[in-house]
C-alpha cells in the first residue's frame, strides 16, 4: 500500500453552526471549520453528520464521495429500498423525483419513512434535470 494513503474514510471534525445533537444523517454545507445543515436543493451538500454535537463540541462529518462504507441518512419523506435519493431543502433526503433539477447523493439500502435514519451508499452529489 502506498504511503500516500492517509485514511480509509473522509471523516473530519467540524464545529457545528448550531446544535447538531440528534441530527445524525442530515446533510451539511462546510465553510472554513464550520458545518451548517444544508438548506438547498440546488447547492450540493458537502457531507453528512455521523455524530452531532452542540456548539461547544465538534461534530463528526463524513464527506460525500469519500466514504467507503454505507452511512445512515435522514429521510425527509418516503424512501424506497434501492432508489436513488436526492437532497431536500432541510438537510434530509427523499426518493429521487425522476424529473426536474435535483441533486442525487446516494442509493437507499433499505426503505424508510420521514424522520427515520436509513442505510445508504453515498457519493458526490450529481446534478440531474
Amino acid at each position: 500500500m502506498s504511503s500516500l494513503y492517509a485514511r480509509g474514510n473522509a471523516i473530519i471534525p467540524f464545529t457545528p453552526s448550531a446544535s447538531q445533537e440528534d441530527m445524525e444523517g442530515y446533510l451539511v454545507d462546510l465553510a472554513g471549520d464550520t458545518a451548517t445543515i444544508s438548506s438547498s436543493t440546488s447547492v450540493p451538500a458537502k457531507g453528512v453528520i455521523l455524530e452531532g454535537q452542540d456548539t461547544t463540541g465538534v461534530s463528526s462529518i463524513g464527506i460525500l464521495g469519500g466514504l467507503a462504507a454505507p452511512v445512515r441518512l435522514r429521510a425527509g419523506g418516503t424512501i424506497a429500498k434501492g432508489a436513488e435519493v436526492q437532497q431536500k431543502n432541510d438537510g434530509t433526503v427523499i426518493t429521487d423525483a425522476g424529473t426536474g433539477a435535483r441533486l442525487i447523493v446516494g442509493i437507499a439500502l433499505e426503505a424508510a419513512v420521514a424522520g427515520q435514519l436509513f442505510d445508504a451508499v453515498t457519493h458526490t452529489p450529481i446534478a440531474r434535470s
